[in-house]
């Protein structure tokens, strides 16, 4: 469909009462038989591209689904009666994606809007990590790696009045500059190691905790890389109009996007000790006895 037909498609399946730090698995949107298809009602959020893309991949339940973690995914085209968009993506960073809210009210789709169901959403969501998920690490190292080069180019350019070398020559920023160039080289190999971890071997436990090692390196990194970045830059970094104001934001929530920082911290654990995560603890009393920490 992307290729032949040149549609954009967005995926929506984060909800306002879902939590990346447990990884809430089911979702609150119902799906219900009707009309020659299916009738889907609930509201989602964090839909990039939203208003733009021709369909919406979205996550809901069926109603006559017979297992906890079952799912649905519903290809929800722009057009479809019953679906509107809220504008509310008024965010500290990352707003170019313009992440909007969608709300289904009886959102009518055909039978072929049916793209996956599973009694087991979970899985399915394991099984595709290095595209559901696994494709923004690369996104947030691509901001410090912007970031870099752009003080890279203030500091050599920039010769303070009174003095003969620009801003490069300054012992802390050559010490600066160093550090930055470890943890953005570190998170490229972590980020390289995982893609080709994933395409020689599929979908394995290693595959999934170097794709939680990657996230989790480059979210701290691109942190640690556009903080500093701004310090270099000083008090002209602070303006709007400045493009390191602007990458700071963007590289400050990189721990916060899906896996965030210590669900990728507890996933990994989980899996370089060889634990079952369903006889291990959740963090939270969970309404299902059964349950243990989610692994996705």
């Amino acid at each position: 469909m992307v290729v032949q037909d040149r549609k954009l498609i967005a995926g929506n399946f984060s909800e306002p009462g879902t939590s990346g730090l447990v990884g809430t698995p089911v979702p609150q949107t119902r799906a219900r038989r009707a009309d020659g298809g299916y009738r889907i009602t609930g509201r989602k959020m964090f839909a990039s591209m939203l208003e733009a893309a021709d369909y919406c991949a979205v996550l809901a339940r069926h109603d006559e689904a017979t297992t906890p973690t079952a799912g649905t995914i519903f290809f929800v085209p722009r057009d479809a009666p019953g679906r509107r968009v809220e504008e509310v993506w008024d965010t500290l960073g990352m707003r170019a994606t313009r992440s909007d809210s969608m709300v289904l009210d009886e959102c009518w789709v055909p039978d072929d809007a049916v793209m996956v169901q599973t009694d087991d959403i979970v899985t399915f969501r394991r099984k595709a990590a290095n595209w559901l998920w696994g494709s923004y690490t690369p996104v947030y190292l691509g901001i410090g790696a912007a970031a870099y080069d752009a003080i890279i180019e203030v500091v050599r350019e920039r010769t303070p009045p009174g003095f003969a070398q620009p801003l490069a020559y300054h012992p802390d920023v050559r010490r600066h500059v160093a550090e930055m160039s470890i943890d953005l080289e570190a998170a490229r190999l972590l980020v390289h190691h995982s893609a080709w971890v994933s395409d020689t071997e599929g979908t394995t436990p290693r595959t999934l905790a170097a794709l939680y090692r990657a996230k989790y390196f480059v979210g701290e990194a691109v942190t640690r890389v556009t903080r500093t970045v701004m310090t270099l830059g000083g008090a002209h970094a602070l303006f709007k109009t400045s493009p390191l104001e602007r990458l700071f934001r963007d590289g400050a929530i990189a721990p916060v996007q899906f896996p965030p920082r210590d669900f990728c911290l507890a996933g990994l654990g989980l899996l370089e000790l060889g634990l079952d995560p369903r006889e291990v603890l959740p963090p939270l009393r969970s309404a299902n006895p059964d349950a243990g920490p989610v692994m996705r």
